[in-house]
C-alpha cells in the first residue's frame, strides 16, 4: 500500500510525457509541411511568370519524393489545374474555391491538407496583391503514426518496469512485514492466554522490536498484578467461605423461625376462624333466645337482667367480628367479590340498617349524591357495606347532637372507570392533630379516655384502612377538635354502564311536587334526588306556605307539633310523610309513611303509585309465604323457625343438605334459608343442586354462615345464592330480605292464576311489555290445550315434552306461578320416566283457569291500576 503513491506518480509522468512527445512531432510535421508549401508555392511563381507549364508538372512530381506528401496540385488565379500529382480526389476543392489570401490549414483522420496561395511579389508594399495561383498539398500521418507508437511503446514499457519493481518491492516489504506482525501477534495470544514464561524477540533494530520489548515489559507487569491478585483471591476466598458459613447457619435459623412463623400465623387463622365460627354460634343462640324472651311478658328485674345478656352478647360480637376481620387482612386471605353495585342503594342500605342507634341520639342521617357521580359500579358490596358501617356508626357514636352528612361525589370519570369519593361528615366531638395521626393504628384509639366513655377495640378504622387499600383507594380524615370530623375515602371503580334499572325514574319527569321540610340539608338532598328524576320542586320552610296544588305532597319533619298535625287533618288529598325511624303512625290518616333515612325505591314506588292510602307501618307480616329454613344447628333452627313465625310466614325446616334437597323436590317455596357448612352436604352443594332442576330452581335462595363474610362470594353466587347472612340474624335483616324478594307476594292463600307484580318484575316495570308477554301466552293456549289432550291420547311422551318445554319457556316471561309450577311438576315425571296422565291433566286443569282468569280481567286494565 505504501508504494501505491509511487507507482500512480510514474505512470502520471509517462503519461504526460507520451503525450508531449506526441504533440511536439505533430506540430513538427504541421510546420514542416507549411515550409514545403511556401517553398513549392515561390518556385511555381517563377514558373507562372514565365509560362512554363512543363515545369510546373516537374516540380509537382519532385515534391512527392518529400517523405509524407500524397499529393500535389497547383491552381492558376481562375483555379484551372496546371499540374498534377498524386491522387486528385483526395484535393479539397471546395476549400480552393473560396480564394483565402492566405495559407489555410485542414486536417482530417487521413492526414493534413494545404492551400498556399502564389504571390506575385509587388511593387507597392501598402496594397497587398491578389494571388495568381494555390499550390494544394495533401500530408498523410503515416509516418507521424509510426513514431507515436514508438513513444507509446516507450512509455508502455517504463510503466511495466515501474509496476513489477513497485509490486516485487511491496511483496519484499509486506513479507517483512507479515512475519514482524505475525511474531507480534503470536506473542501476544501467549500472553493473552496466560503463558508464563514468555519472552517476545524480533530481530534488527526497527520500531517492531521496540513493540517486543514493550510486550516483555507488560507481560512481566502482568504476570506480578495477577499474582498479587490471586494472593487476594485466595484470602477473600477464605474469608467469603468463613462468611458463607455463618450466613448458611443464620439462613437454616431463619428459615425455620420462617417456618414456625407461617405456622404460627396459619394455626393462628385457622383458630381465630374456628373459635369464632365456634363463638357465633352459641352467640347467636344467646342473642336469638334473649330476643324472643324480650318479646314475652317479663317481670322488671327479668326483662334489665335480659337486655343485659342482649347487650353484652352484641358487644362481644362485634369484638370478635372486628378481630376476625384483623386477622384476615393480616393474613392477606381476605377476598374481594366483584360484582355491579347500586351505590345509593348499598348507602340507604347502610343507613337504614343504622337508623335505630341515629335514632336514639336524634341524629339526621342525610345522603346526597352529586351529579356526574355514576350509578352502578363492580365491586364488593358485603365490603362495602361494612366500610360505610364502620365510618357512620363511629359518627354516630362520637355525636352527641346534629347530624351526620353522606357526600358521594366523582370528580374524574370517562365511560370505563370513575374515582368516588365518599365523605362522612359528622358534628361530634372531632379530632386533634395529634389524635389523627394514631386514629388508624392498631389497637389504638385517639384517647385512652374513649375506650371507657364510648367502647370498642381500636380495630374498626383498622379494618376499613385495610379494606380501601385492597380495593385499591386511600382513606383520610379532616378533623378539628370539638368542631366534628370527616372521614373520607376514595376508590377507582369500574362503571357498569349497561346494568338493569329495577324502576323507571323517568315516569315522573315533568311533574311537580311540593316540599315541606324544616332541614335545609335534608331538603336539598331530596332536591337532588327529585332534580335526577326530573321532577320541579317547591320547597317551603313554613308548612302553611305548602302549595296543595302540586302533582305530589311531601312533608318531612322530626317533630310533629300541633301545627303540622292540624294541617295534615285539614289535607283533602294525600300526601307522603316523612317521620323518624320510632315514629308510630296513625292507622286512621290515608297517608303513605315513610321512615327516614329515606329509601328512594319506595319514595318513587309511593309517588309512581299516586300515593294509594293504607299501608302503615305497622309490623310487618307475610302470611301465605312458604319458607324452607336449613341449619344443622338445633338451636340456629329454632331461632330462626321463631323469627319467620313472627313475620307469619309458614316455614319448613331441615337439618342437612340432603333434607333441604328432599323438601325442595316435595314443595316449591318462596324463600330458602341455607346455611353454608352441614356436615355430609354443605350448603354450597346444596343449593347447587336445587338450581339444577325441580320445583325450586328460581327459588331466592339466602345463605347463612357464622362467618362475618363469605370467604369466596363468587362461589356462592356461581351455586346460585342469591343472598348472604352472616349469625346471630336480626328481625331487622329477615324484614329486609323478605321487603327484598317477598314484599310484592299476594297475600292471599291460595295462589292466583296470575301474579300482576311479578308479570311487572319480570318485565322490568314495564306494564305495556308486561301486558303483550301475558297476552302472547294466554292466547296460545288453547292450542297447547288441544295437543296436550290428544299427545295423551296417543301416549305421545315426545309430543308432551315438547309442548311442556314450550310453556315452560313462556312461563319464565311471564307471573303465572299455577301454570309455571304444573309445568315444573310435569317436567320432573318425564325426566324421572313416570307416567305422566295426573301431571298432564292437572297441567290442562291449570290452562283452563288461566283462560277462566282471562275472560274475567281486561288486561290493559289491569296492569294500569
Amino acid at each position: 500500500m505504501v508504494l501505491l503513491p509511487v507507482l500512480a506518480l510514474s505512470i502520471g509522468l509517462s503519461a504526460y510525457l507520451m503525450y508531449t512527445q506526441i504533440h511536439e512531432l505533430r506540430s513538427m510535421m504541421t510546420e514542416r509541411a507549411k515550409t514545403s508549401s511556401e517553398h513549392l508555392a515561390i518556385v511555381a511563381e517563377h514558373m507562372l511568370a514565365s509560362n512554363h507549364g512543363d515545369a510546373l508538372q516537374q516540380i509537382s512530381t519532385t515534391a512527392l519524393e518529400e517523405p509524407a506528401v500524397r499529393a500535389v496540385g497547383i491552381y492558376n488565379a481562375n483555379l484551372d489545374l496546371l499540374a498534377q500529382a498524386g491522387p486528385r480526389s483526395n484535393l479539397p476543392q471546395a476549400q480552393i474555391a473560396q480564394k483565402s489570401p492566405s495559407a489555410q490549414l485542414y486536417f482530417s483522420q487521413d492526414g493534413l491538407f494545404i492551400l498556399q496561395p502564389i504571390i506575385k511579389p509587388s511593387e507597392q508594399n501598402d496594397v497587398k496583391p491578389a494571388p495568381i495561383g494555390w499550390v494544394a498539398m495533401q500530408f498523410n500521418w503515416q509516418h507521424l503514426e509510426i513514431r507515436q507508437y514508438q513513444t507509446l511503446l516507450i512509455g508502455a514499457t517504463f510503466m511495466i518496469c515501474a509496476f513489477i519493481i513497485c509490486v516485487t518491492l511491496s511483496s519484499y516489504i509486506n513479507q517483512i512485514l507479515t512475519r514482524d506482525l505475525n511474531s507480534l501477534r503470536q506473542a501476544v495470544r501467549r500472553m493473552t492466554n496466560g503463558a508464563k514464561n514468555f519472552h517476545a524477540h524480533i530481530p534488527g533494530n526497527d520500531e517492531f522490536s521496540e513493540i517486543a520489548e514493550e510486550l516483555n515489559l507488560l507481560n512481566s507487569a502482568h504476570q506480578n498484578e495477577l499474582q498479587d491478585l490471586q494472593r487476594n483471591i485466595e484470602q477473600s476466598n477464605t474469608d467469603l467461605r468463613e462468611t458463607l458459613e455463618t450466613v448458611e447457619v443464620q439462613n437454616i435459623e431463619l428459615d425455620l423461625a420462617r417456618r414456625e412463623a407461617l405456622n404460627a400465623s396459619r394455626v393462628k387463622s385457622e383458630f381465630l376462624a374456628n373459635t369464632s365460627h365456634e363463638i357465633r354460634t352459641p352467640l347467636n343462640g344467646i342473642i336469638g333466645f334473649s330476643r324472643i324472651l324480650l318479646k314475652s311478658e317479663l317481670e322488671t328485674r327479668q326483662r334489665e337482667a335480659i337486655e343485659t345478656i342482649n347487650s353484652s352478647a352484641n358487644s362481644l360480637l362485634a369484638i370478635i367480628n372486628d378481630i376476625l376481620d384483623f386477622s384476615k387482612l393480616e393474613a392477606g386471605k381476605l377476598v374481594l367479590d366483584s360484582a355491579p353495585v347500586n351505590l345509593r342503594e348499598v348507602i340507604e342500605d347502610t343507613l337504614q340498617l343504622l337508623a335505630p342507634d341515629s335514632a336514639g341520639k336524634q341524629l339526621e342521617l342525610i345522603l346526597t349524591i352529586q351529579k356526574g357521580t355514576p350509578e352502578t359500579v363492580l365491586s364488593d358490596a358485603l365490603r362495602l357495606r361494612q366500610i360505610l358501617t364502620n365510618l357512620i356508626n363511629n359518627a354516630i357514636k362520637f355525636t352527641p347532637a346534629g347530624h351526620i352528612l353522606i357526600n358521594v361525589q366523582s370528580n374524574s370519570h370517562d365511560e370505563q372507570h370513575a374515582a368516588v369519593t365518599i365523605q362522612i361528615s359528622d358534628t361530634g366531638i372531632g379530632l386533634s392533630k395529634d389524635q389523627q395521626k394514631k386514629i388508624f393504628k392498631d389497637f389504638g384509639q385517639a384517647d385512652a379516655s374513649i375506650t371507657r366513655e364510648y367502647g370498642g377495640t381500636g380495630l374498626g378504622l383498622v379494618i376499613v384502612k385495610g379494606l380501601i387499600e385492597q380495593m385499591g383507594g386511600e382513606i383520610g380524615i379532616e378533623s378539628e377538635l370539638g368542631r366534628g370530623a370527616t372521614f373520607w375515602f376514595t376508590i377507582n371503580f369500574t362503571v357498569v354502564n349497561n346494568a338493569i334499572r329495577i324502576r323507571d325514574f323517568n315516569a315522573l319527569r315533568g311533574k311537580h311536587i311540593a316540599l315541606y321540610d324544616p332541614s335545609p340539608l335534608h331538603a336539598h338532598s331530596l332536591q337532588m334526588l327529585f332534580d335526577n328524576w326530573g321532577l320541579t320542586t317547591i320547597h317551603c320552610t313554613n308548612i302553611t306556605e305548602l302549595n296543595t296544588d302540586c302533582d305530589y305532597l311531601l312533608i318531612s319533619s322530626d317533630e310533629q307539633d300541633e301545627a303540622i298535625s292540624q294541617f295534615i287533618c285539614n289535607l283533602d288529598r294525600s300526601a307522603i310523610l316523612l317521620c323518624p325511624y320510632n315514629h308510630d303512625a296513625d292507622e286512621h290518616q290515608e297517608h303513605r309513611y315513610l321512615s327516614k333515612p329515606i329509601s328512594h325505591i319506595k319514595l318513587f314506588d309511593a309517588l309512581n303509585r299516586e300515593i294509594k292510602p293504607a299501608a302503615l307501618r305497622k309490623a310487618q307480616q307475610f302470611p301465605a309465604t312458604s319458607i324452607l329454613a336449613v341449619d344443622d344447628n338445633p338451636s340456629n333452627l329454632h331461632i330462626l323457625a321463631s323469627f319467620l313465625t313472627d313475620l307469619n310466614a309458614a316455614t319448613t325446616t331441615a337439618q342437612s343438605g340432603v333434607d333441604a334437597i328432599q323438601r325442595c323436590q316435595e314443595k316449591c317455596f318462596d324463600l330458602i334459608f341455607m346455611d353454608i357448612q352441614m356436615p355430609h352436604m354443605d350448603g354450597i352443594e346444596a343449593s347447587r343442586q336445587i338450581r339444577s332442576g325441580g320445583l325450586n330452581r328460581d327459588t331466592p335462595i339466602i345463605a347463612l354462615s357464622a362467618y362475618l363474610a363469605p370467604e369466596n362470594p363468587a362461589q356462592l353466587r356461581e351455586a346460585g345464592m342469591n343472598d348472604y347472612l352472616s349469625k346471630p340474624i336480626t328481625e331487622h335483616q329477615l324484614a329486609e330480605l323478605f321487603n327484598r324478594y317477598l314484599s310484592e307476594k299476594n297475600t292471599a292463600t291460595p295462589p292466583r292464576p296470575v301474579d300482576i307484580s311479578q308479570c311487572l318484575k319480570l318485565a322490568k316495570g314495564r306494564a305495556t311489555l308486561a301486558a303483550e308477554m301475558l297476552g302472547m301466552l294466554i292466547s296460545s293456549l288453547p292450542k297447547h290445550k288441544q295437543a296436550l289432550l290428544q299427545a295423551l291420547e296417543l301416549n305421545d311422551r315426545d309430543t308432551i315434552a315438547d309442548i311442556n318445554h314450550s310453556l315452560k319457556g313462556a312461563c319464565c316471561y311471564t307471573g303465572t306461578p299455577v301454570l309455571k309450577a304444573k309445568v315444573l311438576q310435569l317436567e320432573q315425571s318425564l325426566g324421572d320416566h313416570q307416567t305422566p296422565n295426573t301431571d298432564v291433566v292437572n297441567l290442562v286443569t291449570a290452562i283452563d283457569e288461566l283462560l277462566q282468569w282471562q275472560e274475567e280481567h281486561e288486561l290493559d286494565a289491569v296492569f294500569d291500576s
